[in-house]
C-alpha cells in the first residue's frame, strides 16, 4: 500500500488560525531482474506522486484541520512470481493496470484533532479519514518511503501492510477515531497510549457499517531514551474481524502484536527494528523481523546525505505450509543513499534483492535497481 508521511508539525507556539501547507514531489524508476512479471515487457518502469497537505490550528477548541491530496500516475512494477511483499516501490500510487499517463487522485487523509487538556491534560480524540500508521507503528528511520526504504516490509509493520491485517483501503486510508494520552514531562522521555478503530473489509470505503471495526491499542515511550540520544519503542496489539483467511479467501477474525523501535547510537548513526507475530487466523506469513541501520553523511561531509541498509526475514504460516505452501523463510534486503542535491530536492539510489520469494528456495532471487527524485516544499 502507498501511505502517507507524517503530517506536519503543529507549531510549538500558542494555536492560531493560520494555514500551513507543505507537501513532496516524488519520481522513482525502477528496473527488475530474477522475476516473472505480469507484463514482461514492463521490467523497467516510472511512476510519479503529488503530496499536498494542509493544516490549521483552531485556539478556541482547541484542536487542529488535517488534510492531505494525492495525486499520481503509474504502477511501478507488477511482479507474478509469489512475494510475501507488497510492493518494491510503495510509492507507486496508481492501480496495477495503470500507466504513467493514466492520472489517479483522491483525498488521503482529513480528520479533526480535539485536545481534551481540561478534562485530562495530555489527551486527545481523532476522528475523520486517517492513515494508521501516522499514529500507529511509527519510525524515524523506516517509515517514509519517498525519503528513506521503499521496501513496503521496510516502510511498516510487515504482517499489518503487507500481510494485510491493517483495515485499509487500497490507498492506504480508512475512516475511523482513536484516543490517545500522553504524558508532558520536559526533562524526560515520555509515554503515549492510543487505541484506535477503523473500518475494516467494505467498510474502508464506508460502502458498509462500520461495525466490527480493526482495532489496535498501543503504548509507546519516546525522546530521549539515554542522555542526548533520541530514540523511540512502541508494542501494540490489533485485531481485525475481517481479515482475509489466505486458504479459503473467506474474510475471518485475526490478531497479532507487534513491536517497533528506533534509537540514535551517535548523533549521525541509528538503528531500527521491528518485530510481529500472528496470534491468530491463517496468512501466507505469520512471523516477521525486519531491522537495519542509517548513517548520516556527516562522517564525509555531505550532513545531509544518508546510507541505510535494511534487512528482513517473513516466516511462512504454519498452517498454509501443513496446506502445501513452500516452507523457506522470505530474506529481503535493502541498500540506499540519498544525495541533497539542495535544501529541498533529493536523489536516492537503491537496490534490493528479494530471496526465496514466497518461501520458495527454488526460485530465483529478485534484485530490483531504483532511483528516486524527492522534492519537499
Amino acid at each position: 500500500m502507498a501511505h502517507a508521511q507524517t503530517p506536519l508539525e503543529p507549531p510549538a507556539e500558542p494555536a492560531n488560525s493560520e494555514w500551513q501547507w507543505g507537501g513532496s514531489w516524488t519520481v522513482v524508476g525502477q528496473r527488475l531482474s530474477g522475476a516473472d512479471m505480469v507484463d514482461s515487457s514492463k521490467r523497467r518502469q516510472l511512476n510519479t506522486r503529488l503530496d499536498l497537505e494542509l493544516q490549521r490550528e483552531f485556539s478556541q477548541l482547541p484542536g487542529r484541520f488535517y488534510g492531505q491530496l494525492r495525486t499520481g500516475s503509474g504502477s511501478g512494477l507488477q511482479i507474478n512470481t509469489p512475494v510475501f511483499t507488497s510492493a518494491v516501490n510503495t510509492t507507486a500510487f496508481a492501480g496495477s493496470d495503470n500507466h504513467l499517463h493514466d492520472i489517479k487522485s483522491v483525498l488521503a487523509q482529513a480528520w479533526l484533532q480535539f485536545d481534551l487538556d481540561s478534562v485530562v491534560k495530555g489527551l486527545s480524540v481523532v476522528a475523520g479519514k486517517i492513515d494508521p500508521t501516522v499514529f500507529f507503528d511509527h519510525s524515524d528511520l523506516a517509515h517514509d518511503e519517498s525519503m528513506k526504504f521503499m521496501n513496503n516490509i521496510f516502510v511498516h509493520n510487515p504482517l499489518l501492510d503487507s500481510g494485510g491485517n491493517y483495515g485499509i483501503d487500497e490507498n492506504g486510508f480508512s475512516p475511523g477515531a482513536l484516543v490517545q494520552y500522553q504524558t508532558q514531562h520536559e526533562d524526560q522521555a515520555n509515554w503515549i497510549w492510543s487505541l484506535g478503530a477503523f473500518g475494516a473489509g467494505n467498510g474502508t470505503n464506508l460502502d458498509q457499517s462500520p461495525s466490527n471495526p480493526f482495532l489496535i491499542v498501543q503504548l509507546r515511550r519516546f525522546g530521549e531514551l539515554f542522555p542526548g540520544l533520541q530514540g523511540s519503542a512502541a508494542i501494540y496489539y490489533w485485531t481485525n474481524p475481517k481479515a482475509e483467511n489466505v486458504l479459503t479467501a473467506q474474510p475471518e477474525k485475526q490478531a497479532g502484536w507487534g513491536f517497533s523501535g528506533d534509537q540514535q547510537i551517535r548523533q549521525d548513526l541509528a538503528v531500527f527494528v521491528r518485530l510481529s507475530y500472528g496470534g491468530r487466523g491463517v496468512r501466507s506469513f505469520d512471523r516477521a523481523l525486519t531491522y537495519g541501520v542509517e548513517q548520516k553523511g556527516n562522517l564525509w561531509g555531505l550532513p545531509e546525505d544518508h546510507i541505510g541498509l535494511a534487512i528482513g526475514r517473513l516466516q511462512p504460516d504454519s498452517v498454509s505450509v501443513l496446506n502445501g505452501a513452500p516452507a523457506f523463510t522470505e530474506r529481503s534486503m535493502e541498500l540506499l543513499y540519498s544525495h541533497a542535491m539542495s535544501g529541498n530536492w533529493w536523489l536516492s539510489a537503491d537496490f534490493q534483492r528479494i530471496q526465496s520469494p514466497g518461501g520458495d528456495s527454488t526460485l530465483p532471487s529478485i534484485r530490483v535497481w531504483g532511483v528516486r527524485s524527492t522534492v519537499k516544499f
